[in-house]
């Protein structure tokens, strides 16, 4: 067994920024939040996550929050917003620029969206482009329009070239462009970084028969990715990151939802998140057996044969609070990543669940994998829709839905810099640069 894994007694109301009714195993800790507070009053729901230096970027449906971490408490400090609606905001980051996933139309006169480039993503939905080289008054320099819209997006960097997968699907009223039966395809957009008003699509990977795809990840190599296509998973040769072409696939039929995938780093194996129901009636069954919305692994030794090696589901039900009239509960695995551990052979997630909170995952066996730790916020009365759940550093960083609660922040026994690498510069959680 694991020597991350410890005996998961359940405590409340420990020492930190948890409340006294916060359930958990006693390796972890809530030590901080920050909500994310909209310019002019209100808090926003979190969505996406990503880091660079000591700076959070962190979307939200209201706008985009910048955070800087601390050392102290809170450990998190919001110190700007991009207050420009739309979508759920799923972000990346790379040096100067920040890009922010747009999935509805924007408001003709959305409240905030002030600066003239902004008025470019008037009524459209796409991807903004945001220059953060001042990070407390970050701008919209560039918008690029996509068909069926930007629901999530990854970025494949090369030195001062941005090639971004955009992910979308029919999610509205289908039109000529996005449509069932027309859309079938992951956009791909060429940023130059210096230039990123030049920001355009340059072409389209066919991914028949699905209606797009969910999330991808960057292989550590940076010549394959992995994707969660919704029907199925597919993994692409992107050694020409302008032109990936699928090698594989994987068609799992206990799998409902193909929502998103992370990679250990020594790309032997592979997790994917089932978000079962679109998280609308996910039900967590309260066994680490069942397959309902549960994390999958494959062997992806070779990437053209993935085999499937065992699976992992959160031992505890949902909140019943959330609970729709049938009694189904809106719990699943959610967004995710793979700590870059130290020890060979040594595989560890930090998975956000749907109303079932922060899990942390060992599947070292990925056969037996097991629950090295777990934390469930209940101070508000309900557990919170954990959608983004990530390791950075030493702590482990959550944005949770729920208008108070914002950003978490954790720290976990075994996830520190004796036992993980920490990245020098940043992390986008679907790009899997080893930057160590």
């Amino acid at each position: 067994m694991s020597c991350l894994v410890v005996a998961l007694l359940v405590v409340a109301g420990t020492a930190g920024a948890g409340g006294p009714d916060d359930l958990h195993s006693k390796n972890i800790e809530q030590i901080g939040r920050g909500p994310i507070k909209i310019p002019g009053g209100g808090m926003a729901d979190g969505s996406d996550l990503a880091f660079q230096g000591d700076l959070i970027v962190a979307g939200s449906y209201s706008g985009t929050a910048f955070f800087k971490i601390l050392k102290k408490a809170p450990y998190v400090e919001q110190i700007g917003f991009h207050m420009c609606p739309g979508g759920q905001g799923d972000v990346s980051v790379y040096k100067n620029l920040a890009f922010v996933s747009l999935d509805s139309p924007q408001s003709q006169d959305a409240v905030g969206c002030s600066e003239p480039s902004a008025k470019k993503s008037a009524g459209k939905e796409g991807v903004r482009i945001l220059d953060i080289s001042n990070p407390r008054k970050p701008v919209q320099v560039e918008f690029v329009e996509t068909d069926c819209g930007s629901h999530t997006h990854v970025i494949n960097p090369h030195g001062d070239t941005v090639y971004i997968y955009n992910q979308s699907y029919p999610l509205g009223v289908q039109t000529a462009t996005c449509s069932v039966a027309s859309h079938r395809k992951v956009s791909i957009i060429e940023v130059p970084v210096k230039a990123p008003t030049k920001a355009k699509v340059i072409g389209t990977l066919d991914v028949s028969p699905e209606i797009g795809c969910h999330d991808v990840t960057i292989f550590p190599s940076g010549k394959l990715a992995a994707a969660a296509c919704i029907g199925e998973s597919q993994i692409w040769d992107v050694s020409d990151p302008a032109k990936p072409e699928i090698v594989s696939r994987i068609v799992n039929p206990s799998i409902q939802i193909h929502h998103g995938t992370g990679v250990t780093w020594d790309e032997k194996y592979l997790a994917i998140a089932d978000e079962f129901a679109g998280s609308v009636t996910g039900e967590c069954l309260g066994s680490q057996s069942s397959p309902v919305g549960a994390l999958w692994f494959y062997d992806i030794s070779d990437p053209t044969n993935p085999t499937l090696a065992g699976y992992f589901n959160v031992p505890r039900r949902g909140d019943p609070q959330t609970a729709d009239e049938a009694g189904y509960i809106a719990c699943t695995t959610h967004n995710f990543n793979i700590l870059p551990m130290k020890h060979k052979g040594h595989y560890v997630a930090a998975v956000g669940y749907r109303a079932s909170g922060l899990s942390i995952v060992d599947f070292s066996d990925p056969s037996a994998p097991v629950e090295a730790a777990y934390y469930q916020q209940l101070d508000e009365g309900t557990i919170p829709d954990v959608w983004s759940g990530y390791w950075y550093n030493g702590r482990i960083y959550t944005n949770d839905n729920g208008a108070s609660r914002g950003i978490s922040v954790y720290e976990m026994e075994g996830t520190g810099a004796k036992d993980v690498r920490y990245f020098k510069t940043r992390l986008n959680p679907q790009v899997q640069v080893p930057d160590f």
